[in-house]
């Protein structure tokens, strides 16, 4: 036994003579790394990520159960998507992410709104003969009402449905704003107010975006020294005339039968005139919205809406929409301005020695509104810099206890007051937008002759003038980039 070993002793040495780099035993290999992953949540929290790690040497890869403790563990709990993660699980991606978690967004609430069941735009609409003659008493002017009848019904806002994030917070909706019934004289809301009802019978006049029933005062005879002159919140009918020196002033619609002579009216709403306006040098018509006149003789009128008549002569007109004549369709001397269109048959003429002056497309009202509401504007931006500072330094000395009662009473007035201008600073700010943005047609409106514009005419559009030099027939002015021009009447 011996001398075997030996032996073997003897062919291990061999061995190492033979192979010298052969001195000791291969390191182990090293041990197996189970596969990672890191959550990633986004911003809005609205949804959750997982990016693994692959194994490494036979390591394992991570279990739906291991994925499931992860998420919770980096405070996942909401929108946990079980079949994505089961999925990862059984075929799981590297170093990519997969998203295994959804949270539910916020729905904002819907704002109210308002289904007119009415005519909030009631536009006059004269009826032409086939004579060429105007049939003031066929206009569609009086839109009635009855007692309970629905004016106005509204959709009410919501408040909208929260959300939710993957971490279970809540995320609250903005809710739906209301809008205000336009509620006017005469009408009633419903117990759920709802719906807006007229709570009489009567006459739907709209002023200002808002619906009033109005009885209408009625003068069976002329407005004259036997009546003095009318003031009415309502609509007023005169039956006969109005004479010259006296007025009528109203909320709503006027309706005059006769003839109107030198005398003032002032309407809120729209005035019918079906004998005419002789105006003189001191009658004056100021009327809300639209206007229809069998014809305009001297005087001022000034109309926001839009003109109906058969001619105008040596008047001074100011319309904020169309000018329109039918019938006869003159115009001749004075001058005459419309924000929209003027469309007549005659205008100007050689028999007269009158100038003729049409403008069109420019609205000085509006300019002129412009101007006060940029000065306004100005002035409510001052005070309320103004006002800010009184607030800030009296906040400073209450933050030191150093405000006196009296002082503390300026506190609270001033802050009041500054909640009060700026609301009316925001609307002022709304109604320049508006009116900058109206300003910017200003100068492009069109003048359509249906027969003839006489020499002498002038006509202004923004900054052009153009006078005319001979007669032009069937055609249309307009204004473009290379001043006043014309074409076929269209």
């Amino acid at each position: 036994m011996l001398l075997e070993r030996v032996r073997d002793m003897d062919e291990e040495n061999k061995v190492l003579l033979e192979n010298p780099e052969i001195t000791e035993e291969p390191p182990p290999p090293p041990p197996p790394v189970n596969a990672e992953a890191q959550v990633n949540v986004s911003k809005d929290e609205l949804s959750a990520s997982v990016r693994i790690k692959p194994p490494e040497n036979g390591g394992k890869d991570l279990t739906f159960a291991e994925l499931k403790i992860l998420l919770v563990k980096n405070g996942i709990m909401f929108g946990i998507d079980n079949d994505a993660l089961k999925h990862l699980a059984d075929n799981p991606v590297y170093h990519s992410d997969t998203t295994v978690a959804h949270g539910v967004n916020k729905q904002d609430g819907r704002n109210a709104e308002l289904v007119y069941r009415v005519e909030m735009e009631h536009r006059l609409k004269p009826k032409e003969k086939e004579d060429g003659t105007i049939d003031f008493k066929d206009l569609g002017t009086v839109q009635e009402a009855r007692r309970d009848q629905v004016l106005c019904e509204k959709i009410p806002a919501t408040p909208g449905t929260p959300g939710t994030t993957v971490k279970g917070r809540e995320i609250a909706p903005a809710a739906g704003k209301d809008k205000a019934m336009p509620a006017g004289k005469n009408t009633v809301l419903t117990d759920d107010h709802l719906k807006l009802l007229a709570s009489l019978d009567g006459h739907i006049s709209v002023v200002a975006g808002k619906i009033n029933i109005l009885e209408i005062f009625v003068v069976s005879g002329d407005v004259s020294s036997e009546t003095g002159n009318i003031t009415f919140l309502g609509n007023v009918i005169v039956k006969g005339d109005v004479a010259q020196g006296f007025s009528i002033q109203a909320a709503g619609d006027v309706t005059v039968n006769g003839v109107v002579e030198a005398a003032r009216i002032m309407a809120g709403g729209s005035l019918i005139i079906r004998g005419g306006f002789r105006g003189g040098e001191n009658g004056e018509l100021d009327i809300g919205e639209n206007a229809a006149c069998s014809f305009v003789e001297g005087g001022k009128i000034t109309v926001r809406g839009n003109l109906e008549t058969s001619y105008i002569i040596n008047s001074t007109v100011k319309c904020g929409g169309s000018i329109n004549l039918s019938g006869r369709g003159l115009i001749r001397g004075g001058s005459i301005t419309a924000r929209e269109e003027i469309t007549a048959n005659y205008i100007g003429g050689s028999i007269s020695s009158s100038t003729t002056v049409i403008e069109v497309g420019n609205d000085p009202a509006m300019l002129e509104r412009f101007k006060e509401v940029t000065k306004d504007i100005a002035a409510y931006e001052k005070n309320i810099k103004d006002v800010e500072l009184v607030i800030t330094t009296l906040s400073k000395l209450k933050e030191i206890n150093r405000l006196t009662p009296e002082k503390a009473a300026n506190l609270e007035k001033a802050t009041l007051y500054i909640e009060s201008i700026k609301g009316t600073y925001l609307e002022l700010k709304e109604e320049y937008e508006t009116l900058k943005a109206q300003m910017e047609e200003i100068g492009y409106g069109k003048v359509h002759v249906k027969k003839t514009a006489y020499p002498g005419l002038k006509i202004v559009m923004g900054t052009d003038v153009l006078t005319l030099q001979q007669d032009h027939t069937f055609v249309t002015f307009l204004r473009n980039a290379e001043g006043i021009t014309f074409t076929p009447l269209h």
